[in-house]
């Protein structure tokens, strides 16, 4: 039984390593998308994804939050900024101002609405709690 075991192990360390592919390191890194050509219109003739279904990123120093696959008008059930659940809707108040509310889900009453608008190359964003507002400028890419 041992000289098995011995053979079986020789046989292991003795065997070369296949050789694996490697993805060549320009092809590694962070890359932001800066522009497209005709990709909404590649993706309607692939019928790819659902029409008129978005998601958003909020990207911030104490708290990130990505709310997927949502359609203006349509709530849904998401971990806000304060890592409780909220029920979230987006929605347009106007033509220019894009909204999005928020009720916590274990205090109904605690109801919070961000206001988006355009401002030139600028997205601003306006909240405001307990009498501390804020605009935040998100200039377009």
């Amino acid at each position: 039984m041992r000289c098995l075991v011995a053979l079986i192990l020789t046989v292991l360390i003795v065997t070369p390593e296949v050789e694996a592919k490697t993805l060549p390191d320009k092809f590694l890194g962070t890359f932001k998308l800066e522009r497209d050509e005709n990709f909404d219109e590649y993706l309607k003739a692939r019928a790819s994804g659902k029409p008129d279904r978005y998601d958003m990123e909020n990207l911030t120093t104490k708290k990130d939050t990505h709310h997927k696959d949502w359609a203006l008008g349509e709530e849904f059930q998401d971990e806000a900024l304060d890592s409780t659940q909220h029920k979230i809707t987006f929605d347009l108040k106007d033509p220019n101002t894009l909204t999005e509310t928020h009720i916590k889900v274990d205090d109904p009453t605690d109801v919070e609405t961000y206001e988006y608008r355009r401002d030139g190359d600028y997205l601003v964003m306006k909240m405001s709690w307990k009498g501390v507002s804020t605009s935040r400028y998100y200039k377009k890419q």
